[in-house]
């Protein structure tokens, strides 16, 4: 388990801290040994893209499962998701975090956050032609042969990471579900809706030009 912090990791937060604290003297938790690493991203973005792009020769495994360092999607949803993925929807190649509200599953966010997810959810939809409920939700699990059939192909490093990922895996026959999860907003999000909101929908339309919706 590999996480990935924009400062000085003094000490984990959030998801990992519980880990942190309780790993055996091995350092082998139920996800796997621990290992922290400090990244700066040098245009701002998502540093799960980044992440990812450096990080992933040391991919070994089955699975690579990514998900936000606050604890939004708490470890244990986590484990339900990769045992679901494992033995539920065995041939499904990509995994997606969905945070839509229904019966059993526990939702909290500001309207604020809510409407511009579906405002984004609604752009992706509609240029890149994937007909998916949301990108943005930091839970991914990807199969190792989805990885490797897409790995030299991402390009984007900022806030759509996930949606290129997820038009790549779709284009290369890979079947992919989306997973409702029990989430819940984290107070100090990097996500400006002002300031990023362009930006996204500009990495959006290039990663549309530069693959092809989903319909060619």
């Amino acid at each position: 388990m590999l996480d990935v912090f924009d400062c000085t990791p003094t000490e984990p937060h959030g998801l990992t801290t519980l880990l942190y604290r309780r790993q055996p003297p091995s350092g082998v938790t139920p996800f796997g040994s621990l290992r922290f690493a400090s990244l700066r991203h040098p245009r701002g973005g998502s540093f799960k893209g980044v992440a990812l792009f450096q990080f992933t020769e040391t991919f070994l495994h089955s699975l690579l499962a990514f998900a936000d360092a606050d604890g939004a999607v708490s470890a244990d949803e986590i484990v339900r998701a990769e045992h679901a993925f494992r033995h539920d929807v065995s041939d499904v190649g990509f995994l997606l975090g969905s945070r839509v509200k229904m019966l059993g599953r526990t939702v909290t966010r500001s309207f604020k956050r809510h409407l511009s997810g579906r405002i984004f959810a609604t752009l992706v939809s509609e240029l890149c032609g994937i007909p998916v409920y949301e990108t943005q939700c930091g839970l991914k699990i990807i199969k190792r042969r989805a990885w490797e059939a897409i790995a030299d192909r991402p390009k984007t490093e900022g806030f759509a990471f996930d949606v290129e990922l997820l038009l790549l895996v779709i284009k290369v026959g890979e079947k992919v579900v989306e997973f409702p999860v029990d989430w819940q907003d984290i107070p100090g999000s990097k996500v400006s809706l002002f300031r990023d909101s362009w930006r996204m929908a500009l990495e959006v339309v290039a990663i549309r030009n530069r693959i092809g919706p989903l319909s060619n």
